[in-house]
């Protein structure tokens, strides 16, 4: 999957992330990055109209602050937001908090929208924005109250509190669009872009 890319390539790359996730996937791929964790301040960042573009300005905020830090290296970032009925959700500080959204999402659809920023010397080089509309299933709420009690230090960091490539995948019933966008990133526009710089 990645023997085109070029060795000397990506020791130049700095991807901003504390996303587990996102690392297993570059290990996955046999990728060996620098990984940085980019300080901001995201409420600052949040358009308060709550649409799929937050996770875009969240995403260039964390380029930006690396890009200043790490002169002439390719930064790229990323942010997961989650668009339904109309409002964005984010990320739980609190087991409630994990088991409404759950409540929430259940029988019915949702929009991910996972962000890609890719920068040098904080100019930007390219920006992309992947959809996935996934469909729960009908859960009980029994089911959903255990599942978040057993493993909320594990969903506290995922939005929407599920982790698909986790225990959470008994959730879902339909998926629209790309698998390793709900993971954290669009692999196929990582790779293509990263093979065009």
């Amino acid at each position: 999957m990645n023997k085109s890319l070029n060795p000397q390539l990506t020791k130049q790359v700095i991807i901003g992330t504390k996303s587990q996730s996102r690392r297993k996937i570059f290990k996955l791929m046999n990728l060996k990055f620098q990984y940085r964790s980019p300080n901001i301040n995201e409420k600052k960042v949040k358009d308060l109209n709550n649409d799929k573009y937050d996770a875009l300005k969240i995403a260039k905020a964390k380029a930006e602050y690396l890009s200043k830090k790490y002169s002439n290296k390719i930064i790229v970032t990323f942010d997961t937001t989650i668009l339904f009925k109309k409002k964005t959700i984010y990320k739980c500080a609190s087991p409630e908090c994990c088991k409404r959204t759950l409540k929430a999402f259940n029988d019915k659809s949702h929009d991910l929208y996972t962000a890609m920023i890719f920068m040098i010397n904080n100019n930007l080089i390219k920006s992309t924005l992947t959809k996935t509309k996934i469909t729960f299933k009908n859960t009980r709420v029994k089911d959903i109250n255990n599942y978040v009690d057993k493993n909320f230090k594990q969903v506290s960091k995922a939005v929407g509190c599920y982790n698909i490539e986790g225990k959470g995948n008994f959730f879902f019933k339909d998926i629209y669009g790309s698998y390793f966008n709900i993971i954290g990133m669009d692999v196929i526009n990582f790779l293509k872009t990263l093979r065009s710089i």
